[in-house]
């Protein structure tokens, strides 16, 4: 007589991994007697911690008497029988042939150009600028911390604009370059919220907050009307935005000797008087 084991045997591999992949549609038995083969032959999955259910413990029969335990163990040979039987008729069975894998062409992958903004050192531009402040206005905690506050929200946002109008005026101005004028415009609303506030500085940094303050409005006009004006570099000849360019230079020149951006110097303003 062919036990189930003998006829799980005779199975490929194949047949037995369909067994395991299918626990649903098979008894619990023939499923983990396959899973036991393959791994006998090497090939199967490691084996898996069987599942624990909350069961009332189970009752003790030895204090029944004899006329009870003898229906109760009659029942549970014939189940016992039955369940064997229908291990071997199920693992008699043929497996399902295994569907074909569908084998899809490998993701083909492609170069996209990227045009993400460079950062830049704030702290070490803030502390550049700071070195024209003297020291005596530099010894109250509390006003040296918001002022190194407000410039950085200031040179963050700058530095930003500054890179973007130096693509455009070298001709390099990238596809994404009104959303990322888009960006630096949301960028000096960390300064526009900073500025509401009334500070207590001393004379210098009076003067470089002012300052700061000129080229953050030029600044934010200038990002809004720049992208428009790529073609033709039409920004080279709008007066407006010359005349707002040579502004922002100057007061730049009043925080920091040469931008951080190109390394360039700021322009100086310098007015002649005819006599």
């Amino acid at each position: 007589m062919s036990t189930a084991t003998d006829v799980l045997r005779a199975k490929t591999a194949a047949e037995l991994q369909f067994f395991v992949d299918n626990p649903s549609y098979y008894h619990a038995d023939l499923v983990a007697a396959a899973r036991q083969e393959l791994r006998n032959r090497g090939v199967g999955p490691a084996p898996q911690p069987a599942a624990v259910d909350y069961q009332d413990p189970t009752p003790d029969y030895a204090d029944e008497p004899p006329a009870i335990r003898r229906p109760v163990l009659v029942a549970a040979l014939v189940l016992g029988l039955a369940s064997v039987g229908g291990v071997i008729f199920w693992a008699s069975r043929p497996a399902p042939p295994v569907a074909a894998q569908v084998r899809r062409p490998a993701p083909k992958l492609e170069t996209v150009a990227s045009y993400a903004m460079p950062t830049f050192d704030i702290d070490k531009i803030v502390e550049t600028q700071l070195a024209r402040v003297p020291a005596a206005e530099k010894q109250t905690p509390q006003t040296l911390r918001q002022f190194k506050g407000l410039a950085r929200r200031f040179w963050t946002a700058e530095t930003q604009t500054e890179y973007l109008t130096a693509q455009a005026y070298a001709s390099k101005a990238n596809p994404s370059f009104a959303e990322q004028a888009v960006m630096a415009r949301e960028t000096w609303r960390s300064w526009n919220k900073a500025v509401v506030y009334s500070y207590r500085l001393g004379p210098v940094m009076q003067a470089q907050f002012e300052r700061m303050g000129k080229v953050a409005s030029s600044q934010q006009h200038v990002l809004a009307k720049l992208p428009g004006m790529l073609d033709d570099k039409e920004f080279l000849t709008d007066k407006e935005m010359v005349a707002r360019d040579n502004e922002v230079q100057d007061w730049l020149a009043g925080l920091r000797p040469a931008s951080p951006v190109t390394g360039k110097a700021y322009r100086v303003t310098v007015l002649n008087f005819r006599q």
